[in-house]
């Protein structure tokens, strides 16, 4: 809104159109949340490092990472949450207040459209009595079968992953109408219902009132997380493979 530009890392088959699955994953739409930027640096780190998950996961996916969302209030020293016009996470609507949204919508409708909208993580910080990283997600009822299949496997692959120093909980949280009245307009939720039917969304809660809570706690979540999603892209695609096609 104030003509700041919103930065992204791609990483796409240089094949042209892709039929690879896609990946999308951003940070700090809550300005303020500042640890979930050095979440996604340590992803970022971790894609460009030589570990042989990282290196398969570049191979087999195309990934797209916004390490800052709210340039604007980061830019300008606002908290961001809450704020007007409009929140960020609150602002995945048909007409979003926030050209940046509408972008990184568009990105995922078209994603979506050619069926391989695959994951979407939404990195966050949460509130201060909050002392371990946990999962935020839809409600299981509004998922297809599939969807809600895919969901439980990622999740366990990150509940494997992301240990220490910052071990992740280890049950979801769901967010739905007692969290708040907006709750649709809530970036997972929109792509749970504007994804594939076997499309994963997520935000990660990652704690920041913790002695571990540094720049390297953060960075350390960031390569875990990776390993989750690497993991995860990999079982699927070998289950795919295992099944046989029908006459």
């Amino acid at each position: 809104r104030a003509g700041r530009s919103v930065a992204a890392l791609s990483i796409a088959s240089p094949l042209g159109k892709s039929k690879r699955p896609a990946i999308w994953v951003q940070a700090r739409q809550h300005a303020w949340e500042s640890g979930s930027s050095w979440v996604a640096r340590g992803l970022i780190e971790w894609l460009g490092s030589d570990d042989t998950a990282a290196k398969r996961l570049i191979e087999i996916a195309d990934l797209m990472i916004v390490p800052i969302m709210d340039v604007d209030n980061v830019a300008s020293g606002n908290g961001g949450k809450e704020a007007d016009p409009r929140d960020h996470n609150r602002d995945w609507a048909e007409q979003p207040v926030y050209p940046e949204v509408a972008a990184a919508q568009r990105y995922l409708l078209d994603w979506a459209e050619q069926e391989r909208l695959a994951l979407f993580v939404d990195l966050h910080n949460p509130a201060p009595q909050d002392k371990r990283p946990f999962f935020f997600c839809g409600p299981p009822e509004l998922l297809s079968e599939v969807g809600l299949k895919n969901r439980s496997l990622f999740l366990t692959f990150a509940l494997r992953h992301i240990r220490d120093p910052l071990r992740v909980e280890e049950k979801p949280r769901i967010t739905g109408a007692n969290y708040h009245p907006l709750w649709r307009q809530i970036s997972g939720q929109w792509v749970n219902e504007h994804g594939n039917p076997d499309t994963v969304a997520v935000c990660l809660e990652t704690a920041w009132n913790t002695p571990h809570s540094t720049t390297a706690g953060y960075r350390t979540v960031g390569r875990q997380l990776g390993a989750s999603i690497e993991n995860y892209l990999s079982q699927v695609a070998s289950h795919a493979q295992q099944v046989p096609l029908s006459n």
